[in-house]
């Protein structure tokens, strides 16, 4: 029978966690393996292309749309920088809303149907075009899908609350993906910093330029790293875990650590303690739009089923930052089985083969030293540097 319950998730404080020289080293490959799920360069231009031409055929003049003026916007792992390329596939998600104005007086499947019989009216989007619940999704085969997502201005609430259609429900949802992504950003900046920029931005709203992997806030890579073990746990599924899921209870639980694998380590603590307290299913309310439950779709079952992969994650990178004695002695590297397992193979045997890559050419350099602790690092005041490999194969 389908549950939901009416508590709302409590937050629990996550301990705080000491940063260790493991740590560093399980910091750059978990950067590395979210470098590959990433948007390229090339992709990210592609999608950008692809997005301003739907939002233009939107809010064109000559569109029936135009009287109601269109704001075509991103949201969702595009606006807030969490891409992770879907396992199995290449395709990336790209969402966007079409809001339109002075309309939230219509019927919410007119409004629907508004969107979708425009889309469908360019002939090359016609082919691609897919009705889902309260979305249209444009299907680019291979690279990407696009969801949009009509919408009209939840005047009675303001400050980018906006309603949309559903259309097994024949209502209006309620909901307000800018304040969210407000909210996510000033999480993110627990971490702030004089280095650190978020490099956030008419009708067709620009997407996000790419930030650089470099200065991509922990939080960021945190919700990329849960929707990748997120995948590869129910084997591509996304239903139990959604995004948006994942992307808040990271925010609610991150406490701005520098490292990116105790950071983590920290959030997964915090959502199983959370967790732990609620036998019955939770609400996971919308931080912006409290009346917006995230979890509305789960029964016990799915519960249950979300309760068992946070403990096979917390479970799993313990393993990788706190060894035991015996595995602590066979070295940083065969830590890449425990994380093949939680990331990926190919995407971890990557990161290790370039962090090879890297030590070999800074060896060469004489960048190489050894710390009082017996770690092998960049050259530091005090640190005995390591010669050059010049043994050729001999």
């Amino acid at each position: 029978m389908f549950v939901v319950r009416t508590t709302t998730l409590l937050i629990v404080e996550p301990e705080r966690k000491i940063v260790s020289p493991r740590s560093n080293w399980v910091d750059r490959q978990l950067n590395r393996v979210c470098v590959q799920l990433e948007l390229t360069a090339t992709q990210y231009k592609d999608a950008e292309q692809k997005y301003r031409a739907v939002g233009g055929w939107l809010s064109d003049i000559g569109s029936p749309l135009a009287i109601y003026e269109p704001e075509i916007y991103p949201q969702g792992s595009m606006l807030l920088g969490t891409t992770v390329r879907p396992q199995g596939r290449i395709e990336y998600d790209l969402d966007l809303v079409c809001q339109l104005h002075w309309c939230a007086n219509q019927p919410p499947m007119t409004i629907y149907d508004w969107v979708h019989d425009r889309i469908a009216g360019h002939e090359t989007y016609a082919a691609m075009l897919e009705k889902l619940k309260r979305c249209v999704r444009l299907n680019y085969a291979g690279d990407f899908h696009m969801d949009i997502l009509p919408a009209c201005p939840n005047d009675q609430i303001g400050n980018g609350s906006i309603v949309v259609p559903d259309c097994k429900l024949v209502c209006w949802m309620h909901t307000n993906p800018k304040g969210f992504a407000a909210w996510f950003f000033e999480q993110c900046r627990r971490q702030e910093s004089d280095e650190r920029r978020v490099m956030l931005k008419d009708s067709v709203a620009p997407i996000p330029s790419p930030v650089p992997s470099e200065f991509k806030y922990s939080l960021q890579r945190i919700v990329q790293l849960m929707k990748r073990h997120r995948d590869l746990y129910f084997h591509g599924g996304r239903d139990i875990a959604r995004s948006v899921i994942l992307t808040t209870l990271g925010g609610m639980f991150y406490r701005g650590e520098r490292s990116l694998s105790t950071a983590l380590d920290g959030v997964l603590d915090g959502i199983s303690a959370a967790l732990a307290i609620h036998t019955q299913v939770p609400r996971i309310e919308n931080p912006v739009h409290p009346s917006e439950n995230f979890a509305d779709t789960w029964d016990q079952e799915k519960y249950e089923k979300f309760k068992a992969y946070i403990g096979n994650f917390r479970r799993g990178l313990k393993s990788v930052l706190y060894p035991s004695a015996q595995d602590e002695q066979r070295g940083l590297e065969k830590s890449a089985g425990p994380l093949s397992e939680l990331f990926g193979e190919t995407e971890v045997k990557e990161a290790i083969r370039i962090e090879a890559s890297e030590m070999n050419r800074n060896r060469n350099q004489g960048k190489l030293s050894v710390g009082a602790t017996g770690l092998i690092g960049t050259v530091r005041s005090g640190a005995a540097s390591i010669p050059p490999n010049n043994f050729f194969g001999r």
